[in-house]
């Protein structure tokens, strides 16, 4: 009983200190940037996260952003899966328009010119959860006397950063 409460201990000591050096507990920025509309190109998936019309979707858009050095993937998630059965809905689409654009891909225009921006530099094992930073950045948006449009847009800059980019609402 004692070396099971001693190992335990030692595991628990183990993974915060790994939580810890991958970055788990530090904070991220939140910001309002101006700038002009975002445009995208891409394509739209429906249906469950197991199923292999999502990774043939991520695959068009890959090939299409191994074409185009100035490109960067970005993701909307129209409605996040629960589990593995539940639909989702997702965007998968890039910033620059290229040859490997096909007829079926779409185009997103968001036409506001200020954003509220969350930058994450995370390891992908101790990344927010995406949830986490929506709530967060409604948050940051009451506090400031903004109002979001309820779209977040996913930047994949690289596998340890993702900015992500919510249109804030024109006031009327």
């Amino acid at each position: 009983m004692k070396k099971t409460v001693i190992i335990i201990s030692i595991l628990a000591v183990l993974g915060f200190v790994a939580f810890a050096y991958l970055g788990g507990f530090k904070d991220y920025p939140i910001e309002v940037k101006q700038g002009e509309s975002i445009q995208l190109y891409g394509l739209t998936y429906r249906g469950t996260p197991q199923d292999k019309g999502l990774k043939t979707t991520f695959q068009k858009i890959e090939a299409a952003l191994a074409e185009e050095a100035e490109a960067t993937l970005h993701t909307i998630y129209y409605v996040e899966p629960a589990g593995k059965l539940d639909t989702m809905k997702v965007f998968v689409g890039l910033d620059q328009a290229n040859d490997r654009i096909e007829a079926d891909w779409e185009e997103k225009v968001f036409p506001e010119n200020q954003f509220l921006v969350a930058d994450l530099r995370y390891n992908k094992w101790v990344m927010p959860r995406p949830e986490t930073i929506k709530e967060d950045m409604q948050a940051f948006a009451e506090e400031n006397h903004l109002t979001l449009t309820g779209i977040f847009i996913d930047r994949l800059l690289h596998e340890d950063h993702v900015q992500v980019w919510a249109p804030i609402a024109k006031k009327k």
